[in-house]
């Protein structure tokens, strides 16, 4: 079943794009296109459908052909054709791009044409391993199919495990050569590879438990989550995201209704994975790992990964602690989806987890009476609370962090303070709660229009710095041409050369706007 690996191009996919193409893009591409027939409803010039952003009863997402544009005013949130595609089908900027301009019959051009054949290459060697590998997760399944009929081997491992024909229909799940065939799907649903369980625990070191596809031009571990495709809805809607360590986990929580999970193919969460997850709408992170030290250790270096984005408020972070020794699957074995929703509602804080797992030589029962009078015990916690706190900036955690410690230790050690993620930014004022991606980025919006639109706000805002760069480009063109029009309004002054008062004026937008109005189609 191995196929040989194309040897990757590399380099070519890590061009950038380049403007020209990306400005074709948003000029021919139609939002309106975007849609399934009938979803849209017209309402005037525009169009009005349910908002998959939120639990939307009646139609509040405003599709735009003039301005090639949604919005919902409940979410207060919109996307134009590129990140409307991105958003849906959880693709990165490049791929939004692309799939655009091949919609479109949009060239993309290449200035070397064996890095154009390399990639065309890829491309067809990607759709044959797609084509095979959902021939193969056909033919799985059905010998699967086969022996359920017959309450075979792998029905008699699904009965133990707890997982009803039911789900390994709807999981497509198959059989090959003893081992339970686990489909590992892309965020489109495309199976991209297997990852095959010993239907009995091996006797020997020989005979790994898990056996996974070997990595090619279609399957790579490190870019794929299993579950994301039938997660990605519930994750959507509830901006919640629990991840837990193997694809058993994911069968037997979506089964018992927790259905935004999703596993990695390991305990390393990639930078790719992460921003799958972002992408498909997970501002919070459950992390669910296996109640082991293997799994508690796993969890740590995921938050030592993570802490720079939960700092910065870009992505929440709550662990869920087992009991020791079980994983989901035994929890919800054991117990149900009762046994199992207590523990997630109990989900500490990324930091009160970290700092408890650091003093837990301290306050564990059996170590309380001992713990304090062990002099090499102390300066190990010493240590590892400043390394701990050394990379914490000023502010509430910080302080929380100290205190806790302080109760246990006697003392706050003495750590440096970590340079803070980020300066405040306009969207700390504008809006109640954390400053996320999307809300900083409407944020920049209001701000550019209001110095469009009201001459007075221009001195006020004309300090600000901001994040998205394509608003901060913008704002530094209307400061130029604001600075250009008073220079040239001086002139006219100090000639004499006034223009005459227009009557009209108070109902008319300034020269600013005006002109920033008549340069708008000419625009990127």
């Amino acid at each position: 079943l191995r196929l040989p690996p194309l040897p990757r191009c590399r380099g070519a996919m890590s061009e950038p794009l380049s403007d020209a193409l990306i400005a074709s893009v948003r000029d021919r591409s139609r939002i309106t296109d975007l849609f399934p027939p009938g979803a849209l409803h017209r309402l005037g010039r525009e169009f009005v459908t349910t908002c998959p952003w939120h639990q939307d009863h009646h139609p509040s997402l405003t599709v735009s052909p003039a301005r090639n544009f949604v919005f919902c005013f409940v979410c207060n949130r919109g996307e134009d054709p590129i990140g409307w595609l991105q958003d849906r089908e959880g693709l990165s900027f490049r791929d939004a791009v692309t799939s655009l301009a091949r919609r479109y019959a949009i060239p993309l051009p290449s200035d070397d044409p064996l890095v154009a054949a390399r990639l065309q290459a890829e491309e067809t060697e990607r759709q044959r391993l797609l084509s095979w590998r959902a021939e193969l997760q056909q033919r799985f399944h059905n010998t699967l199919l086969a022996d359920l009929r017959r309450q075979g081997p792998a029905a008699r491992y699904l009965q133990q495990r707890g997982l009803s024909h039911d789900t390994a229909r709807a999981w497509g799940l198959g059989l090959h050569q003893g081992r339970l065939m686990l489909p590992i799907r892309d965020h489109h649903g495309r199976c991209c590879g297997f990852s095959g369980r010993l239907l009995q625990d091996p006797s020997d070191s020989a005979s790994p438990k898990y056996k996974n596809s070997a990595a090619d031009v279609l399957f790579q571990r490190n870019q794929l989550l299993f579950g994301l495709d039938k997660a990605a809805e519930t994750i959507r809607q509830s901006g919640e995201a629990l991840l837990v360590e193997g694809p058993l986990d994911v069968l037997q929580l979506h089964q018992a209704g927790f259905t935004n999970a999703v596993a990695v193919l390991g305990t390393h969460l990639s930078p790719q994975q992460r921003q799958r997850l972002q992408r498909a709408g997970a501002h919070r992170l459950l992390i669910a790992y296996d109640g082991d030290d293997a799994g508690r250790r796993a969890t740590q270096s995921l938050i030592q990964e993570l802490r720079p984005l939960a700092i910065a408020d870009t992505l929440a972070l709550a662990v869920v602690s087992l009991p020791p020794g079980q994983d989901p699957d035994t929890v919800i074995r054991q117990g149900g989806a009762a046994a199992f929703q207590p523990l997630l509602a109990a989900a500490a804080h990324w930091l009160g987890w970290e700092v408890e797992r650091l003093l837990a030589p301290l306050t564990a029962t059996e170590n309380k009476t001992t713990g304090h009078n062990d002099p090499q015990r102390l300066q190990q916690i010493d240590q590892q609370a400043r390394q701990l706190l050394a990379q914490l900036p000023a502010g509430g955690l910080r302080r929380w962090a100290e205190r806790r410690i302080e109760l246990e230790l006697g003392a706050v050690p003495r750590a440096a303070v970590a340079t803070a993620p980020r300066k405040p930014q306009l969207s700390d004022t504008v809006w109640n709660g954390p400053p996320t991606p999307s809300r900083r980025w409407f944020a920049e919006r209001r701000a550019l229009r209001l110095y469009l639109c009201c001459p007075d706000s221009r001195p006020l805002l004309d300090p600000l710095q901001f994040h998205d760069r394509n608003h901060q480009q913008a704002l530094e063109l209307l400061r130029e041409l604001q600075r250009r029009l008073n220079a040239h309004q001086a002139e006219l002054a100090a000639r004499g050369t006034t223009p005459p008062a227009d009557p009209e004026a108070a109902y008319r937008p300034d020269l600013l706007a005006r002109m920033v109005l008549t340069l708008c189609p000419r625009l990127d």
